[in-house]
């Protein structure tokens, strides 16, 4: 029985993360910040055999620890909401102090990367994993998130190369559930309604269990050195997801009108910002990200490791 630790455990994936391991009979550390209650545990849907190691990534404090027997770690702990300099800094330097407690050589690191590192002014029709990532020109005109994963992806990359450690990263689409909905990839919202960006356009998308069951998926030894996109592949359109996702009403938005009305407003109100920062719609790269229509899928997972998500669509329709 192989020993995971899974920081972020807690978190939107992590918690599902957990469970998926304790299903297929993996003994599981969870990295907590703050020991959890029961009443807690039980609402995450773990067993009591779930371990917790209390520990942080930045002060490393009990990092040592935690690390201590472990077969593999799946990192997926990030502060996605702070300011870009605490984001970066918990990517890159918690990245790095992970690393540097991990028991070489054979300990894994599984790491939870993002779709937002690719350069989506050069991505075509098709995104693969060898569509062309963010440069360091490119990356300034993305939010700290995107510079915080590229930076993290890069770290990782040295460092496990350093100590010898295996690295698998995983790239997942934008991960939704039936009960988190998010219209952040389909259009501007007010309400219960949206204005949809690009209608007729396929999203590129994970269930969160499907995103979980991809993570467990990448313990396998085959995919040693890979690098995964996670996305489920299923054909659901902007307009459709909206509609499923509980817009009461839609109104489309041609892509190409979306842009062209983006650079204008930029024009129109850069003189008033005085220096700050320019809303994310009305910055090219941005909306580019956001909303490129470009088909992914997870090709590579299924030539690999035989992957293919195990709920579909209107089973996660369903799903919690």
């Amino acid at each position: 029985m192989k020993t995971v630790l899974v920081t972020g455990a807690a978190g939107f994936v992590g918690q599902r993360v957990v469970r998926r391991l304790e299903q297929r009979g993996y003994r599981v550390r969870a990295a907590v910040r703050t020991v959890l209650d029961k009443a807690r545990v039980a609402e995450l849907g773990w067993s009591d055999a779930v371990e917790q190691a209390r520990c942080d990534l930045l002060t490393c404090a009990g990092l040592q620890q935690a690390c201590v027997g472990v077969d593999a770690v799946i990192h997926l702990a990030a502060d996605m909401g702070g300011p870009a300099a605490r984001q970066i800094d918990t990517a890159v330097n918690g990245t790095r102090n992970l690393i540097a407690a991990m028991p070489a050589p054979d300990c894994a690191l599984i790491l939870a990367s993002s779709f937002s590192v690719y350069d989506w002014t050069r991505v075509g029709a098709e995104l693969d994993e060898s569509s062309p990532l963010l440069d360091a020109a490119a990356s300034e005109r993305q939010d700290a998130y995107a510079r915080a994963k590229l930076q993290q992806e890069q770290a990782a990359r040295s460092a496990c190369a350093e100590r010898g450690l295996p690295l698998v990263v995983l790239r997942p689409a934008t991960i939704w559930s039936a009960a988190r909905r998010s219209l952040d990839g389909v259009g501007v919202g007010a309400g219960k309604g949206t204005v949809v960006v690009g209608p007729g356009r396929g999203l590129r998308l994970t269930h969160v269990d499907n995103c979980a069951d991809a993570f467990v998926a990448a313990l396998d030894p085959r995919a040693a050195g890979h690098t995964f996109n996670v996305d489920d592949g299923y054909a659901v359109t902007a307009w459709d997801y909206a509609a499923q996702q509980g817009a009461a009403w839609r109104v489309p938005l041609p892509y190409g009108v979306a842009r062209g009305a983006a650079a204008l407003g930029a024009v129109a109100l850069r003189p008033l910002l005085r220096g700050r920062s320019m809303p994310g719609l009305l910055v090219p790269d941005r909306l580019c990200a956001r909303f490129h229509g470009a088909r992914a899928g997870h090709g590579a997972l299924a030539r690999v490791l035989d992957w293919q998500p195990p709920l579909s669509f209107a089973a996660c329709l369903q799903a919690g």
